[in-house]
């Protein structure tokens, strides 16, 4: 019997179907690739997103009780008439009790430069700066000022037992209010017609001691009330890594108290590149809009019974998709141009109206 030889086809595959499979190969990675990378992006700007709403947040948060608060002084309103006993201040702004509320108007800068140092030149605000700010490292420039005063913020007054008539320590009802501490502090006692302000040289038990105070004006009857006093500045500056932030200023007392107070800086809000403010003027029926510099020509600080505030807010490198020429962002009545890079943007609007309007 005779059979047939057939030639076996080896196994395998050839040199076409295998460049086939590597350019589908190729296709199907660049494909999931780009997907990878559109996920990336979208991921890193919802995050971005979150974080920028966050900062909106924290603003409002630590920003509006200060603004509520500024001039209440634990019963009456700084209105009415503060009389000071701080004859001695590193600068006439330090716990400056004319009004509850002082600012300064920057002009913004043409555009944003990250990194920058910051200003250091009083002359750049109007009205000019406060020289206590250069001391405490400068503000960036065109950055407004906002300085606040009043009874600290979340404090609760305390009552004095005993009419308040002389040079004798004050007595008080509860000295775990306020609260009050046992070294020295700005305090406010106030009868709701008339307040002053003084600096205690120390707290023990339910007895405030102080070498200048409430002595010489008419008598504080018993139940008076008796609050710590801060004053609070915020602006914008150079923070952590070069990138701007907001800071929030506490003015503190030196070796020798009011004398050679100092600004405690603290960056509070990381991301901030602008910060303009508006206060609102009230005379009769009729409110205003100014900056700082326009405050004096529309009646004075004492009419301000709101405050807007207005500020840029930015997420990190790569939280957006890159500009291809830099962005002009407007703040009220200013403009501000911000190079074309990657962050994300927006401009955070706040409008907060002042607690001694109501008294």
């Amino acid at each position: 019997m005779k059979f047939s030889h057939m030639t076996s086809r080896p196994a395998g595959f050839g040199l076409v179907e295998m460049m086939l499979a590597m350019a589908l190969g190729l296709i199907i990675s660049a494909g999931v690739f780009v997907i990878f990378l559109a996920q990336r992006q979208v991921y890193s700007t919802t995050t971005s997103q979150a974080l920028v709403q966050d900062a909106d947040n924290a603003i409002s948060a630590i920003v509006t009780p200060a603004i509520r608060g500024s001039g209440f002084m634990g019963c009456g309103a700084i209105s009415n008439g503060v009389h000071s006993y701080l004859t001695s201040r590193t600068t006439p702004l330090t716990f400056d009790t004319s009004s509850g509320i002082q600012g300064y108007t920057g002009t913004l800068p043409a555009s944003i430069v990250d990194g920058s140092a910051n200003d250091v030149s009083k002359g750049d605000w109007a009205p000019a700066l406060d020289a206590s700010f250069v001391t405490a490292g400068g503000v960036t420039k065109g950055s407004d000022v906002l300085t606040l005063i009043g009874a600290t913020s979340g404090s609760v007054p305390t009552a004095t037992k005993q009419d308040v008539t002389a040079s004798a320590p004050i007595s008080i009802v509860d000295s775990t209010q306020g609260p009050l501490t046992s070294g020295a502090q700005i305090l406010a006692l106030s009868d709701c017609n008339k307040s002053v302000v003084f600096q205690a040289t120390g707290v023990t038990g339910n007895v405030v001691s102080y070498t200048t105070g409430p002595n010489g004006i008419p008598t504080f009857l018993a139940g008076a009330q008796l609050a710590p006093v801060q004053q609070t500045a915020f602006f914008i500056a150079k923070g952590h890594a070069g990138q701007s932030a907001l800071f929030e200023g506490v003015m503190t007392l030196g070796s020798t108290g009011a004398a050679n107070a100092f600004w405690t800086v603290n960056e509070i809000v990381p991301g901030v590149s602008g910060m303009k403010v508006l206060y609102g003027i009230t005379n009769g029926n009729v409110t205003q809009y100014v900056d700082a510099n326009g405050v004096a020509a529309a009646g004075g600080w004492s009419l301000v019974t709101v405050v807007k505030l207005g500020f840029l807010v930015e997420g990190n490198q790569g939280s957006a998709s890159k500009l291809t020429a830099p962005t002009l962002y407007s703040l009220f009545n200013s403009s501000l141009s911000v190079p074309a890079d990657s962050r994300l943007r927006h401009v955070f609007y706040m409008t907060v109206n002042t607690r001694n309007t109501t008294l």
